[in-house]
C-alpha cells in the first residue's frame, strides 16, 4: 500500500521510458529510444545535489530576530525527530512570524507562495518586506540535521531592503562546507522544496486558491513529479524547436537559391550561353547526398574572374618557360667554367680593361700579376675575361627572368587552377598545385640565383612545357569564358544554402523522429499523471472522508492532466457535491486533504502547519487532531494555533512526544515561548504550589481550594479519556456518547460512564480501575471538603493528596487506543 508520493527523479523517469521502450511496437521503438537518449543526456547536476540527494532533513533549532513581530531574538528548539510541538497563543503573539521565518530561510526570498513561481502574492495582505518595524535587517538561522547521516546544515538568511541573502554551512563527517549565496546547490534545493513544501500557512493557501488554474498548479505540485517532468519536457521542446528551426532555415535557404539560380540561368541564356540544363532539385537527408548531387550537376566553388583568359595566356607561359629553361641551362654551363665570385670576376674584367687602355710596353715579357717571364699573358687574360663575361651575361639574363616568374608563370598558372572546378582531381591539377605550393614555400629572403628557388622554378617551367600542361591550360582558357562566369554565379547563388544545409542538416534530419517522440512523451506523461492522480486520490480520499465524515462527503475522483485538474466530490447518496456549496470549514478540510496526504514525501522530515483549524467545528478539530497525531508519529510536526480546543484535542490524541509552547509577544517585539503541561498536571502543579504557600504562611485555611484543584485535575483526566473514546466511535454514535458523559454530574458518576465506555476494552479499563482504587476515598473528601466549614489545614494530608492525584492521572494517561 502506498503511504506517500515520493518526488519523481530524473533517473526514475529515464527508467520508466526504458520500460516503455521494451513494451513498444517495432515501428515506435525509434521514438522511445530517442526519448531515452534525451533523458540520459540530461544534466542531472549530480555535483550540485548534495543538499537533496538521499536526504531527509529534521528541524532542530530556529533563531529569529528583527523579522515580522519578532523584533527581539527568539529561539525555538525541537528536541524530537517525531511528535507534535504546538505553538499556542493569541493572535499577534508571534506564532506565524516563526513559521514564515522558516519558509523565508529555506526559500531564500520573501513573498514566496504555496504555488511556487505560478503563485501571486496577495495584493492587500502580502508583503515583500518582512522586517520588523524600525529594524534595518532581520536575521533567521535554521539548523537542520539529516536523519540518515546526522549531517548538519545551518542556513542563515539576512533580510534587508535589498532582499534576502541566504548562505549555508554543511557539516559532514566533521568537515565544513560553505554553501554560498550564489551556489548552484540552491537550485535543486528550491525545486525539491517547492515539490514538497514543509511550511503551510493555511490562510495564505486559501487566499491563493482562487481560480481553477491555481487549483491545477497546486494539485500538480502534490503529484510530486512536476520538477522532473518539467525539466525533461523543456529538454524535449528545445530539441524539437531546434530541429524545426533547422528545417525551416534549410527550406528557406533552398527556396532562395532556387530563385537565384533561375535568374542566373536566364541571364546566361541572354548572354548567348547555350545548353543550360535546369537543375533538378530534391530533398537531401545528409551531407553526402548533397555532395553527390553537386558533383552530378558540376556545381562547385568557383571564383568569378575580372578578366577572361585569352590564348596569349598560354603563349606567355610557354615562352617564359622556354626562355627560363634555356637561360638556366646557359647559366649552369657557363658558371661551371667560371668558378669565381662576382666580385673577383668584376675585378679581372676591370683589370683587362686597364691593360687594353694602357700604352706601356716595358712589361710585354713579364706577367704583371705573378712576376714570371711570360710573353703570352695578355692573350691568356683576354681569353679568361671573355669566359667570365659570358658567364656574367648568362647570370644577368637568368636573374631578370627569375624576377618575372610570378607575373609570367606562377600567378597565371595559379589563376588557371582556380578557374577549373575545385573538385577536379586530375593528375595535372594535383601536380600543378604541388609545384606552386613548393615554390611559394621558398624563403622570401632567397636571392634570384638561390639554388632551391631555381630548381623549383625549373620544375614548374618543365611541367608547363609538357603535353599535360598544354591540355590543362587549354581547359582553363575554355573555362574562363562565359561558362565559367555562369558556373561561378550559380555557385554564388547556391553557397548560402550549401553552408546552412551542412550546419543544420544534423538537427533537421531528427525532426520527424523528434515529433513522434514528443507525441509518445505526451502520452507517457499523461499516463504517469493518471497513475499518480490515482495514488493521490487513494491518499487524499481517506483524509477528506475522515474530516467530512459527519456530512458524508468524500472524494469521488482526482484527475490531473497537463492543462486542467478535476476534483469531484460526492455525498453519501453518491450525488455530486459542488465545491461552491461547501461551507468554509468543509472547504478548509478539503484543502487540508492533499497536505495531509503528501506530508511524508520530500526531503524534509518535518512540517509546520500555521493555523490549520480555521473555521473548524469541534468534530473537524477532533478528526484533524487525530489525523495529525498519526502523522506526528512518523515525523516532526510543528503546529501554530490560537484555538484552545485544538490544543486539548491534540493532547488527547498526542503521543509521548507532545509539547505545547505558550507564545506571548510584548509591544516592543519580544516573543517568549513557555512550555506548558496538560490541564490535569497544570492543575496539580497549581495545587502543589498553593499547598506549599499555605505551609510557608502557616495558613489556617485554604485546604478546600487545594482539594478543588485536585478534583478538577481528575475531572480533566476523565474528560481526556472520554474524548479519546469519542474519537474511536462512528459519527452517528458520537453525539449520544457525548451527551451521556455530559449528563454525569459528579466525579463518581463520570467514572461510571467511563467504565461503560471502556467495557469493550479490558486492557484500557484496567488503567481506569487502578486509578479509581487510588482515588475513591480521597475524591469523596475532596468533594465534601469544599462545602465543609473552615478547619485547620492538614499540611501532610495536602502533600499526600497531591501525590495521590499525580499517581491517578499517570494511570489514566495510559488509557488510549491510538
Amino acid at each position: 500500500m502506498v503511504t506517500a508520493l515520493q518526488e519523481l527523479t530524473l533517473d526514475e523517469l529515464t527508467s520508466s521510458l526504458r520500460a516503455q521502450t521494451d513494451l513498444s511496437e517495432p515501428n515506435d521503438i525509434g521514438a522511445w529510444n530517442t526519448l531515452v537518449r534525451l533523458a540520459e543526456g540530461l544534466d542531472r547536476g549530480d555535483g550540485h545535489n548534495y543538499l537533496i540527494k538521499d536526504r531527509r532533513w529534521l528541524l532542530q533549532r530556529l533563531s529569529v530576530e528583527g523579522f515580522r513581530g519578532a523584533k527581539q531574538e527568539v529561539k525555538l528548539k525541537v528536541a524530537n525527530a517525531t511528535g507534535v510541538t504546538v505553538l499556542y497563543g493569541q493572535n499577534g503573539s508571534g506564532k506565524s512570524s516563526l513559521a514564515e521565518a522558516v519558509r523565508v530561510a529555506l526559500e531564500g526570498r520573501t513573498g514566496a507562495t504555496h504555488l511556487g513561481a505560478n503563485g501571486t502574492l496577495h495584493e492587500l495582505w502580502g508583503s515583500s518586506d518582512e522586517r520588523s518595524r524600525g529594524a534595518e535587517s532581520a536575521k533567521i538561522m535554521v539548523h537542520l540535521m539529516d536523519e540518515t547521516t546526522n549531517d548538519q546544515l545551518s542556513i542563515t538568511a539576512v533580510v534587508t531592503a535589498a532582499g534576502v541573502r541566504r548562505t549555508g554551512l554543511l557539516t559532514s563527517n566533521g568537515v565544513d562546507q560553505t554553501v554560498a549565496e550564489d551556489s548552484a546547490a540552491w537550485q535543486p534545493w528550491i525545486e525539491a522544496l517547492r515539490a514538497s513544501p514543509p511550511v503551510l500557512a493555511y490562510a495564505e493557501l486559501a487566499d491563493e486558491l482562487q481560480k481553477k488554474r491555481d487549483l491545477q498548479n497546486w494539485l500538480t505540485s502534490c503529484l510530486a513529479m512536476d520538477n522532473a517532468t518539467r525539466v525533461f519536457d523543456s529538454y524535449v521542446k528545445v530539441h524539437v524547436d531546434a530541429a524545426t528551426d533547422a528545417a525551416r532555415l534549410i527550406s528557406t535557404a533552398k527556396a532562395t537559391s532556387v530563385s537565384k539560380i533561375e535568374d542566373v540561368d536566364a541571364q546566361a541564356r541572354q548572354n548567348g550561353l547555350g545548353q543550360i540544363q535546369p537543375l533538378v532539385w530534391t530533398d537531401f537527408n545528409s551531407e553526402k547526398e548533397l555532395r553527390e548531387w553537386l558533383v552530378l550537376n558540376k556545381l562547385s566553388e568557383r571564383k568569378a574572374l575580372e578578366d577572361q583568359f585569352e590564348k596569349s595566356f598560354m603563349e606567355t607561359v610557354l615562352e617564359y618557360s622556354r626562355m627560363y629553361s634555356k637561360a638556366l641551362a646557359s647559366w649552369s654551363s657557363e658558371s661551371s667554367k667560371a668558378l669565381l665570385t662576382p666580385q673577383v670576376t668584376d675585378s679581372v674584367i676591370e683589370m683587362h680593361k686597364h691593360v687594353i687602355e694602357s700604352r706601356q710596353g716595358s712589361n710585354e715579357d713579364m706577367c704583371p700579376v705573378c712576376g714570371t717571364v711570360e710573353t703570352r699573358w695578355r692573350e691568356h687574360l683576354r681569353s679568361e675575361v671573355e669566359r667570365l663575361q659570358t658567364a656574367k651575361t648568362a647570370a644577368a639574363a637568368l636573374r631578370n627572368l627569375v624576377r618575372e616568374y610570378s607575373a609570367k608563370l606562377a600567378h597565371p598558372l595559379k589563376a588557371a587552377l582556380a578557374v577549373l572546378p575545385k573538385h577536379s582531381d586530375t593528375q595535372s591539377a594535383i601536380t600543378l598545385a604541388a609545384l606552386i605550393s613548393d615554390l611559394e614555400k621558398t624563403s622570401p629572403a632567397a636571392g634570384p640565383l638561390d639554388v632551391q628557388l631555381l630548381a623549383r622554378l625549373d620544375s614548374l617551367a618543365n611541367w608547363a612545357l609538357s603535353a599535360d600542361a598544354q591540355i590543362f591550360m587549354e581547359a582553363a582558357v575554355a573555362e574562363s569564358g562565359l561558362e565559367h562566369q555562369w558556373r561561378s554565379q550559380r555557385w554564388n547563388a547556391l553557397s548560402d544554402y550549401f553552408t546552412i544545409f551542412n550546419a543544420k542538416i544534423k538537427d533537421a534530419s531528427q525532426l520527424a523522429i523528434l515529433k513522434k517522440a514528443r507525441t509518445k512523451w505526451n502520452s507517457h506523461l499523461a499516463h504517469m499523471r493518471k497513475d499518480r492522480s490515482s495514488t493521490l486520490q487513494s491518499l487524499v480520499g481517506p483524509a477528506v472522508a475522515s474530516l467530512l465524515e459527519d456530512v458524508g462527503i468524500s472524494v469521488k475522483a482526482i484527475d490531473i492532466t497537463k492543462s486542467e485538474s478535476r476534483l469531484e466530490l460526492e455525498n453519501a447518496k453518491g450525488e455530486p457535491v459542488a465545491l461552491a456549496h461547501l461551507s468554509a470549514g468543509q472547504r478548509n478540510a478539503l484543502i487540508l486533504g492533499p497536505v495531509i496526504a503528501t506530508a511524508e514525501s520530500g526531503i524534509f522530515g518535518f512540517a509546520i502547519l500555521d493555523d490549520p483549524v480555521h473555521a473548524f467545528d469541534d468534530f473537524r478539530v477532533d478528526k484533524l487532531s487525530s489525523t495529525l497525531s498519526k502523522v506526528g508519529s512518523k515525523q516532526s510536526l510543528i503546529i501554530t494555533t490560537h484555538d484552545a480546543r485544538f490544543v486539548e484535542y491534540l493532547r488527547v490524541h498526542g503521543r509521548s512526544e507532545f509539547s505545547v509552547l505558550s507564545t506571548h509577544r510584548t509591544p516592543d517585539g519580544e516573543v517568549t515561548l513557555t512550555p506548558t503541561l496538560d490541564p490535569p498536571r497544570e492543575l496539580i502543579n497549581f495545587a502543589k504550589e498553593l499547598a506549599k504557600d499555605l505551609r510557608n504562611r502557616q495558613a489556617t485555611e485554604g485546604q478546600g481550594e487545594v482539594n478543588a484543584l485536585l478534583r478538577m485535575a481528575v475531572d480533566e483526566s476523565f474528560e481526556q479519556i472520554a474524548l479519546r473514546h469519542l474519537a474511536r466511535l462512528p459519527v452517528a454514535a458520537v453525539e449520544q456518547a457525548r451527551a451521556e458523559f455530559a449528563s454525569a454530574m459528579t466525579t463518581a458518576e463520570r467514572k461510571d460512564v467511563l467504565r461503560g465506555f471502556l467495557g469493550d476494552s479490558p486492557s484500557q479499563l484496567i488503567h481506569l480501575t487502578n486509578a479509581w482504587q487510588i482515588l475513591s476515598t480521597p475524591v469523596k473528601r475532596w468533594s465534601t471538603g469544599i462545602h465543609a466549614s473552615a478547619a485547620a489545614v492538614d499540611y501532610q494530608q495536602l502533600d499526600d493528596d497531591v501525590s495521590t492525584a499525580s499517581s491517578a492521572v499517570a494511570h489514566m494517561d495510559h488509557v488510549s487506543w491510538f
